[in-house]
């Protein structure tokens, strides 16, 4: 069972990184992409990547808890966004992912203003870490590729 400072501390994690991003991400973007450049999925219309400089340490760190989690580390990261309806950004990205990919949710809660869950994708071939925030009107997913420590 996890203990609640382990939760709250989770909660403060995410609320920082959140706010770091919140205040211009389209300014702190590299550009719209359609597709991921670590995973190779399509991903839905009007995703915008972050540069890795304005990359939250503390979402970093979460990835790295999370791929710790799963026997590995992260190699490399990457960090989307998306203005926009969030059930339909879910919808589109959900049947983008490739069935060779299973999907397993690691963590999951409600924040202030949406939830947040940490996730891992897995196939033979490749291994990946993931955090979803999910607010009101956006999306930030951050996600790494897992190599064994």
């Amino acid at each position: 069972m996890r203990s609640r400072h382990c939760l709250m501390s989770k909660k403060f994690i995410l609320l920082t990184a959140m706010a770091t991003m919140a205040f211009a991400p389209s300014a702190l973007a590299t550009d719209y992409v359609t597709k991921s450049d670590l995973t190779g999925i399509t991903l839905p219309k009007g995703a915008i990547e972050l540069t890795d400089e304005d990359f939250p340490d503390e979402m970093v760190d979460l990835l790295e808890e999370t791929a710790k989690g799963m026997g590995g580390k992260c190699q490399y990261h990457e960090l989307l966004f998306w203005e926009g309806n969030p059930v339909a950004i879910t919808n589109a990205l959900n049947k983008s992912i490739p069935k060779t990919l299973t999907y397993k949710n690691i963590d999951a809660d409600e924040l202030d203003d949406g939830s947040y869950e940490t996730f891992s994708l897995k196939s033979s071939k490749a291994w990946y870490a993931g955090v979803w925030i999910q607010g009101a009107k956006d999306i930030t997913l951050a996600w790494c590729n897992v190599v064994k420590k």
